[in-house]
């Protein structure tokens, strides 16, 4: 495995994986965004020529996958044939976020194909052998039961169709900026745990781990990389997205007194955090993404 290493730009505490809030949804996407498009090309989508596309992006957030899915193909002058796109998530504002790109008289018209379905991932509600590809970026993190998501996952692909899945190897900016920015700044809150033990689904940040998971569910020539970039995201933008997660955790572990009192002062404490220790408020360390691909026999 060689990582790429590239650069990309452009007060509740409530329980929620993503916040309602279309602006956020959209910060968001500047983070998972690079991921997407890495994985897009490594699941060799944009080198089928042949047969109609049927495609699932599961977990699919507000839909950046599929943005970047159609960006890249636009830019391979149409040669790829999409017979039918699904956009799934459990996750009614995220559904709502996926038709305000549909409805959007900028996007591509590809986008006219795409259908916003509500789906969990541990329960699939499609015929088995309905998809020729398969995509989840970053979602099999929130997952309870990964192992019944790659079954589904396999269950729903045809015959030779290709599962590929992104996942965090490091959320480096939990520990540079999160975790001291709550310590510094918000004085008698309880510590934020480490980054490994911020989601359900355990193993997924360890490439030597996720093949086994991959195997165990049917799939074959599973394929492992990492890939490295620098999300480029205003101090504001930042703390408003990324405050939402440190809310998401500190809900889980702090008590309802800990989280009324503290969880609305997390946000300004991650903008001064970035405006008081890097230049322009501007984060400039590295993300760590790991790329996932297996196939289906």
């Amino acid at each position: 495995m060689s990582p790429v290493d590239q650069s990309y730009g452009s007060a509740s505490c409530e329980l929620s994986t993503v916040p309602p809030n279309h602006r956020v949804v959209l910060t968001n996407e500047k983070v998972t965004g690079p991921a997407a498009a890495q994985l897009i090309r490594r699941s060799g989508i944009l080198d089928v020529r042949k047969h109609d596309l049927e495609v699932l992006d599961n977990a699919t957030g507000g839909g950046i996958l599929v943005a970047e899915l159609f960006r890249l193909a636009e830019e391979q002058s149409g040669s790829l044939n999409f017979k039918r796109v699904v956009a799934g998530d459990i996750d009614d504002s995220m559904l709502r976020a996926v038709q305000i790109k549909k409805d959007d008289t900028k996007s591509s018209s590809l986008w006219g194909k795409v259908e916003p379905m509500k789906i969990d991932q541990q329960a699939i509600p499609m015929p088995d052998g309905s998809f020729t590809h398969l995509f989840n970026n970053m979602g099999i993190f929130f997952c309870q039961d990964d192992e019944k998501a790659l079954r589904e996952a396999h269950r729903v692909l045809k015959s030779g169709g290709v599962a590929s899945f992104t996942s965090w190897k490091s959320i480096a900016w939990w520990e540079e900026i999160a975790q001291p920015a709550i310590k510094q700044f918000i004085p008698g809150a309880p510590e934020l745990p480490g980054p490994a033990n911020l989601f359900p689904s355990r193993g997924w940040s360890d490439p030597a781990v996720i093949p086994s998971k991959l195997e165990k569910a049917g799939f074959s020539d599973v394929q492992v990389d990492e890939f490295k970039f620098t999300p480029n995201v205003e101090a504001e933008e930042f703390a408003e997205a990324f405050g939402v997660l440190v809310k998401i955790v500190a809900k889980r572990l702090w008590s309802d007194e800990h989280c009324a009192t503290y969880a609305p002062q997390i946000e300004p404490a991650l903008r001064r955090y970035l405006e008081e220790n890097y230049a322009s408020g501007r984060w400039t360390g590295k993300m760590i993404a790991i790329t996932t691909v297996g196939r289906k026999t």
